[in-house]
């Protein structure tokens, strides 16, 4: 009894702290700035139009998903941006955090899980538009929406592993801090993000491409679970870039476990 006790006061104290850093996370975000929350509406947005104009002005590049390719790249973005803004997020959240880290002690996992709070607000109102557009273009909710949930804390999973193995090793080698934006950068378009795996399924090396990054999986099953019919590609490969996502989570959280008592002695 006097254990579950003190398991209660624990966790009541650590998710007291939690919502403190993420409260304090949210303010930093959008704090003096004129426009606020709708930033979260402009930048995907603005990100869409500029593809639209390549796509339909610069390049030969069609859409062969049956789709408008409006709905396409704009779920893509959304995808997009949720995993990409958690991951630096969280990549960069020991760091930002030094000074508390440096002064009282808590358990240092709650600074990586309280960084994802603005990317999961962004996230919020840039689905709200993403319905406005379906209905703009007459593209049926998929009735896969209730497996949503499912899919952004999966896409969760593989951000804050991978944000939290660059957190670890970044408090000691800050060199690895400018991996992250090339990650991002070149990610975006390794992945089928303002494309579908479709214009590449049949290729032979495709199976292997799914295997190597998880996100391929993901980013067709984010698809699956907002536009009605949409279905690219195969359960099993949806499986295995869960699978990967999980893993990269569970080693990511390891590897931070382990390293976590040598941070103050960087910082």
């Amino acid at each position: 009894m006097a254990f579950l006790n003190i398991f209660n006061f624990r966790f009541l104290n650590s998710l007291e702290l939690f919502l403190i850093l993420s409260k304090r996370d949210i303010s930093v975000r959008f704090k003096q700035t004129a426009l606020g929350m709708i930033w979260a509406i402009i930048r995907p947005i603005t990100t869409m139009l500029v593809f639209l104009f390549a796509y339909k002005n610069l390049t030969n590049i069609s859409n062969i998903s049956g789709y408008p390719i409006q709905i396409v790249i704009y779920s893509g973005i959304l995808f997009w941006n949720l995993f990409a803004n958690s991951f630096q997020s969280v990549s960069n959240s020991i760091l930002l955090s030094s000074n508390l880290i440096s002064k009282v002690y808590f358990p240092r996992m709650i600074i990586l899980f309280s960084s994802i709070a603005v990317s999961l607000i962004d996230f919020l109102f840039g689905l709200f538009v993403y319905f406005i557009l379906a209905f703009y273009f007459n593209i049926n909710i998929s009735y896969n929406l209730f497996l949503l949930p499912v899919v952004v804390v999966i896409i969760l999973f593989i951000s804050i592993g991978l944000g939290a193995i660059f957190a670890s090793f970044s408090v000691k080698k800050r060199d690895l801090l400018q991996l992250i934006p090339i990650i991002v950068q070149y990610g975006f378009f390794v992945t089928p993000i303002v494309y579908t795996s479709l214009e590449f399924y049949l290729k032979p090396w495709f199976k292997i491409y799914t295997f190597i990054n998880p996100l391929v999986g993901l980013v067709e099953f984010f698809r699956f679970t907002l536009i009605r019919g949409y279905h690219v590609l195969s359960f099993n490969e949806i499986l295995i870039s869960i699978f990967s996502s999980i893993s990269i989570f569970i080693l990511g959280l390891l590897v931070f476990h382990f390293k976590k008592d040598t941070f103050v002695d960087y910082l």
